[in-house]
Formats: C-alpha cells, structure tokens, sequence
C-alpha cells in the first residue's frame, strides 16, 4: 500500500535511503530544526560550519546530508498539508521505505508539531457548541373566524435563542413537516460521512 499525498521519485527514495543511514541518536533533534527552520520560511537550515560538524556526526557525506534535509524538509511540507492518524502516517512512511525508528521519531515530531494546531481548532469548534442556543416551542391553533366557519389551522412556533439575538419562526403542520425532513435528510448526510 503506498501513500497517497505523495509521489515516489527516484530522488525521494534515494533521499529516504540517506535518512535511513542517519545515527538515530541525534535524528529528533536535526528533524526538530528543520522544521523550525521551514517554519520560519528560512532556506538556510543550517550554516556551513554547522553541515561540516552534522557530516562527521552522522558520518556521511557533504552531498548525502544535503539530500537528507531536502528530503525532510519536502516530506515535512507535504505532511503539514494533511491531517492524518498518527498509526496511519507511520505505515504510509514505511511504505515509502523509511525505516521504523525514524518513521517512529518522524511520526512523533509531527504530532507535537500539529498538536496545537488541532487543540486551537478544537477550541473554535468548542466554543462555536457552547453558543448557549436555547430552543423552545409551542403549538398553537387557529380557529374558526367570522371569515372561515368551522376550521382548525395548527401553528407551531419555534423560538432560537442565543447570545447572539432571538428568531422566531412560525410554522403550518405542512410546513413543519418539510423542515423535519430537511432535517432528515441532513442527519443522514452527516451519518454517511
């Protein structure tokens, strides 16, 4: 199964073989600066002096610790785009032939990175929830008038009530019945998701 929110290229997988080879041991923090770094939109990763002391670090080449940041930094773009649960994230990077422990690290800064970013959207969404929307009724009947003899019209009123403002909304039995199955069939969509 591979991933579908990116396309395997020769030079992906060549970049993915590189990061394989990198010593785990200093793997989250290199991985936590170049994320950093594209956050702040800065092309510069790391100084000069900073790729010599990384080279004899992760004792590779100039050449291969240049791939294995372009690679990061591309997966890292590519992954900021999307939502994904954590478990199906790391079987979509081993797809792409990373091995588990740096997909486990990958996985891992990923999900502190987007942590806030979910929690604030929950919060926005909480918050929308606890509009304090109040909903009452009540049922009502028109009857006979000198203009109509011997008739019952049945009315509902339904009343909305937030911080927001007040609706009122008044509905024949036809109507109310519409809008009940409008309901419906809303609740059905959302079920289907």
């Amino acid at each position: 199964m591979s991933a579908t929110w990116i396309r395997i290229t020769p030079g992906l997988s060549k970049g993915i073989h590189v990061i394989n080879l990198l010593e785990l041991s200093r793997f989250e923090q290199f991985l936590n600066r170049i994320l950093v770094k594209l956050k702040m939109n800065n092309n510069e990763v790391f100084s000069q002096e900073e790729q010599e002391k990384l080279t004899k670090l992760f004792k590779v080449d100039e050449e291969s610790l240049v791939m294995s940041i372009k690679t990061l930094k591309y997966l890292l773009k590519k992954m900021l785009k999307f939502i994904f649960v954590p478990l199906t994230l790391r079987t979509d990077l081993k797809s792409l032939g990373l091995c588990d422990e740096k997909a486990d690290v990958i996985v891992k800064v990923w999900s502190s990175e987007t942590r806030p970013i979910l929690d604030q959207f929950s919060k926005e969404t909480s918050g929308m929830s606890q509009d304090d929307l109040n909903f009452t009724w009540k049922l009502n009947a028109e009857l006979s008038s000198d203009y109509c003899k011997k008739t019952k019209i049945p009315k509902a009123y339904l009343s909305l009530t937030n911080h927001k403002g007040h609706t009122e909304i008044e509905l024949t039995h036809s109507e109310l019945y519409s809008m009940f199955i409008n309901f419906e069939q809303i609740q059905n969509e959302l079920d289907n998701l």
